[in-house]
């Protein structure tokens, strides 16, 4: 399947949340009202629930579309459905929430619902696709994330994309009987600016030869 055809003139919400954002893995597009029963799927899965909720429990069928309507269709949201290149299959959703403005800064949240994309590096680009567009095109200073104590792979996946881990809420999740730290991580444009640009410089001078 080749990329959706983009139609209609630009307007404002294209400056803040394009319709889609291309990377080499995966790209991001605007929700569709027909990406409803994959979130449902997925929020109904007991493992992307233990990943990715306070509670435990599969979220309901009322619960899920609520949550799509005002978190992923609302006007106002800026949220994406991610699908894996080349075929556009969707395979799970990010979003940014909470932005404060006055202080340029906002918390983002990201789930790859389907298991076999999970390990490939799918997150970790679509995290360095959402620090580039909150960055360069938004002009905030600060995004920040929670994430659970034992959900490893995700912390790498964060950290590798520019995340640091700043603090942590001690004991604040129970699971299985056992309680597990919240982990409160941050990535500061400044910072991001110079490792992501280093990097290419990087892949340039290797491409060229140099070095």
């Amino acid at each position: 399947m080749s990329s959706p055809v983009q139609s209609g003139a630009y307007n404002e919400r294209d400056l803040w949340h394009p319709p889609q954002i291309v990377g080499n893995l995966v790209a991001l597009r605007r929700p569709h009202p027909d990406d409803l029963p994959s979130v449902v799927r997925w929020y109904r899965d007991k493992e992307i629930a233990r990943l990715t909720r306070y509670q435990a429990r599969p979220m309901s069928q009322g619960e899920v579309e609520r949550f799509f309507q005002y978190r992923m269709l609302a006007d106002d949201a800026l949220a994406y459905s991610i699908v894996e290149l080349p075929d556009w299959r969707v395979v799970g959703f990010t979003t940014f929430s909470s932005l404060d403005a006055d202080n340029g800064s906002v918390m983002f949240h990201i789930t790859i619902g389907e298991r076999d994309a999970w390990g490939r590096g799918l997150g970790t680009e679509v995290t360095e696709l959402m620090l580039g567009h909150a960055f360069d095109r938004l002009g905030l200073h600060r995004v920040g994330l929670s994430v659970f104590s034992y959900n490893l792979r995700a912390i790498r996946a964060y950290e590798k994309a520019g995340f640091r881990v700043e603090g942590r809420l001690r004991d604040a999740i129970l699971r299985d009987g056992v309680y597990w730290d919240e982990i409160q991580m941050g990535a500061i444009a400044d910072e991001w600016r110079a490792r992501h640009y280093a990097a290419d410089e990087s892949t340039e001078g290797a491409e060229l030869g140099v070095g």
